[in-house]
């Protein structure tokens, strides 16, 4: 399988850069640098997916380029159910369980420290216009 990367840098400095399977065309990763007035680049973050196309892990860096944390997403069917949050040494830092109703509308975030407490809910609350 070829992979073909693609480059692609916006007014503002930030570019965007994804390598795509020459097989299905699907993206496998993407990268997001941040180009100052110079030319240097330094990476800002970067998403990897899996065969089906979802986010399995999310990487966000510094200024400098080094990496701060990452997220790892795990999947029941379609819908994300878990999140995880580490830090750049690997080390669990939240747990997040996502609820959704009988429509598939996510209803809640759970957050849970390393220990498995509670950290925090959030709610989602849905609107609809009637016809």
């Amino acid at each position: 399988m070829k992979i073909a990367h693609a480059l692609l840098c916006l007014a503002t400095g930030v570019c965007l850069s994804a390598a795509v399977s020459a097989q299905t065309g699907e993206v496998k990763t993407k990268t997001t640098y941040v180009v100052d007035t110079k030319g240097k680049k330094v990476i800002d973050s970067k998403e990897e997916r899996d065969d089906r196309g979802r986010v399995v892990k999310e990487y966000e860096y510094d200024d400098y380029g080094d990496l701060k944390k990452y997220y790892v997403y795990e999947y029941k069917g379609k819908k994300i159910a878990t999140e995880l949050e580490y830090s750049a040494s690997g080390k669990l830092k939240e747990k997040a369980v996502y609820e959704y109703n009988e429509a598939g509308k996510r209803v809640a975030k759970v957050y849970y420290d390393p220990a498995g407490k509670v950290i925090k809910k959030k709610v989602y609350e849905y609107t609809y216009y009637a016809d």
